[in-house]
């Protein structure tokens, strides 16, 4: 194939001048005469002449030309250019470079295609810059630790599989192993599917209490969660990664925080791509599977870098063995507690509330959150229930509408612990300050606290 690359200088050459023996033949057709000569010189086919005049390309067999590249820096004469090739050529293609500013929107021209310098910075540049950072934040990581020292890697009350594939990253890209560096919460694990995910995967996640941090000198990590989530001092914190909101300010000797991404899971392996670790099958399962929860497989709330991080991770993975995570046996007894919950379904304005009363296990509430959206008409899904002596409520909504965090946060933060995303997000309270506000937990009182700032 032939292209035609014209330029002022010899710039275009410099981006293309491995493009031949690829692609096709380039001949350039260059402003500067001197920079043209430098061109020839190094062996590419090249002449020199005003880019707007006819005799330029009535030296040049366009008939051989199956493609023209422009790039030149001012706009008029760039059409100028256009005009004079449509003039010899009508149908050939043509594709020219331009900053943002200069961009035409409106084209009629099916042949003629524009690409956006900043898109080809997003697309080749950013990425290295990124991993240029990331591998400047591994080093700083590692540098917070020493051979000796004991870490614990502390997450949420229930964690989930964003936080449990985040901790297993954190402790292989640190180089640790379970008794130095073990993974700990202050709650327990919950949820069928992500007690799936330990047995499975052979995670083990001890349970500890404030008393047990700083024990010796122990180094303490927080992934996936803030310090401000627990209602206690944790002490000094060495290293926070999340991808949740920043709640309240805090103070760690390390923190990454990045709202726009859909999983913390993404964070970290950007973190091991960045340190060039090929993650084992274990390691990438609990990744892939901890960026598909927390994202609904990459449908809510994900970011590229989501995308980028799956495709990635995806041929080191035990797909099946994730099936088998998300599809673990569901209790008689829960069967019951959703089917009973949803007899007292309340609908108003695009809006399902719930209130399962007194229930085990509080997964099943999100669980119903999320089977909400399904019904016909429901925009939002708002499910409550007592979990001993506290109140959680769980909100889901299809995304493109208010954000569940900020007003979950607005009405609840101030009684307990309430936040999150724009399609998801949870409020846990305690009971007796629940009801010295509200006076009783009941669907009313949740739908009359929330639909009005849903819906308005």
């Amino acid at each position: 194939m032939g292209y035609l690359a014209i330029c002022n200088d010899d710039l275009l050459f410099r981006f293309m001048r491995r493009f031949p023996a690829r692609q096709g033949e380039v001949l350039f057709l260059i402003q500067d005469s001197g920079a043209a000569r430098k061109v020839r010189r190094s062996g590419a086919k090249c002449l020199s002449g005003a880019l707007d005049h006819e005799r330029s390309y009535k030296k040049i067999k366009l008939e051989d030309i199956h493609h023209a590249i422009i790039f030149v820096r001012e706009t008029k004469l760039r059409k100028r250019i256009i005009t004079l090739l449509r003039t010899f050529r009508r149908e050939l293609p043509i594709l020219f470079l331009s900053s943002g500013k200069e961009a035409s929107r409106d084209r009629k021209d099916p042949l003629l295609r524009e690409v956006l310098l900043e898109d080809i910075f997003q697309e080749f540049c950013a990425p290295q810059i990124l991993s240029s950072l990331n591998r400047q934040r591994v080093i700083r990581i590692r540098s917070l630790f020493g051979e000796k020292d004991k870490i614990l890697i502390l997450l949420q009350h229930d964690p989930d599989p964003d936080a449990i594939g985040s901790a297993l990253a954190l402790r292989e890209l640190l180089g640790r192993n379970r008794a130095t560096t073990p993974i700990v919460t202050f709650g327990a694990v919950t949820r069928p599917e992500n007690l799936a995910m330990l047995r499975l995967l052979e995670i083990q996640i001890e349970r500890i209490t404030y008393e047990d941090l700083h024990q010796e000198g122990t180094k303490l990590a927080l992934v996936d969660v803030q310090p401000p989530y627990f209602k206690r001092p944790l002490g000094k914190i060495d290293l926070v990664v999340d991808h949740h909101p920043k709640r309240v300010s805090f103070s760690a000797r390390y923190t990454d925080l990045r709202a726009h991404y859909g999983a913390t899971s993404t964070i970290f392996t950007e973190y091991l791509r960045a340190a060039n670790m090929e993650p084992s099958q274990r390691l990438a399962t609990a990744l892939l599977y901890g960026i598909k929860s927390d994202t609904l497989f990459l449908e809510r709330g994900s970011h590229h870098a989501d995308l980028e991080a799956f495709s990635f991770l995806y041929p080191f993975g035990n797909r099946a063995m994730i099936v088998r995570m998300e599809r673990p046996a569901l209790p008689r007894e829960d069967l019951e507690a959703l089917g009973r919950a949803l007899s007292r379904l309340e609908l108003v304005n695009g809006v399902a509330v719930i209130h399962v009363g007194e229930i085990k296990r509080e997964d099943v509430i999100p669980q119903l959150a999320e089977f909400c959206l399904q019904i016909e008409g429901v925009e939002w899904g708002v499910v409550s229930g007592l979990c001993g002596d506290r109140v959680v409520i769980s909100v889901r909504n299809v995304g493109y509408v208010k954000s569940a965090g900020e007003i979950l946060k607005r009405i609840f933060d101030h009684l307990g612990s309430a936040g999150g995303h724009r399609s998801m997000a949870k409020a846990v309270i305690p009971l007796e300050r629940f009801k010295e506000r509200f006076g009783e937990v009941s669907e009313r009182v949740i739908r009359d606290a929330m639909v009005k700032l849903i819906t308005h």
